[in-house]
């Protein structure tokens, strides 16, 4: 684990770095090597700001902190970062092995600062099988995904046959 310690408008005393670098050290636990984490203090007129980026094969994090104590605002930050890296060592242990689905995150460290949930995106491979319009509307009455792709066999093209409401369906022509 190699941690960066850097400051703007701060002195960095040999006790301050010690100090998180034995707050860190928690994070090595969730996280495989290497990890790099880079620390930046900084003190705005009465704000003492920690900014902490971890980048790791897990991912890159990033949190920031302010607060009036230096040493409260570097406890804050380590907490937030040791949470976001638990959720995502939890997301990667429960995606379950041998399916052909894939799960990706998008803005998950955005969402975490905003205090909002993270977009999910599943993918998963269809296959495509050939069928009248008549069919596909069979198809998606016996499937819980709302949406069938199929290609159309009058015309050949590739469409997508999805339900709006009950007994009102969409059909989007590729």
């Amino acid at each position: 684990m190699q941690i960066v310690v850097s400051g703007k408008n701060v002195e960095l005393s040999p006790s301050l770095k010690d100090y998180i670098e034995k707050k860190l050290v928690r994070l090595e636990k969730y996280l495989g090597e290497p990890i790099m984490i880079q620390v930046v203090l900084s003190t705005e007129r009465f704000r003492n700001i920690v900014d902490i980026t971890v980048s790791a094969k897990e991912g890159v994090f990033h949190t920031s902190e302010d607060m009036d104590d230096m040493y409260a605002a570097i406890d804050k930050a380590v907490d937030v970062m040791e949470e976001m890296v638990r959720r995502k060592k939890e997301k990667i242990k429960n995606i379950p092995k041998g399916r052909d689905n894939r799960e990706s995150t998008v803005g998950e460290n955005l969402g975490a600062s905003l205090g909002e949930e993270e977009i999910r995106i599943v993918e998963e491979s269809i296959d495509v099988k050939p069928m009248s319009i008549d069919e596909a509307l069979l198809q998606i009455g016996e499937d819980d995904k709302g949406f069938v792709v199929f290609i159309n066999s009058d015309t050949g093209r590739v469409n997508v046959l999805y339900r709006k409401r009950k007994n009102l369906f969409g059909l989007i022509t590729l």
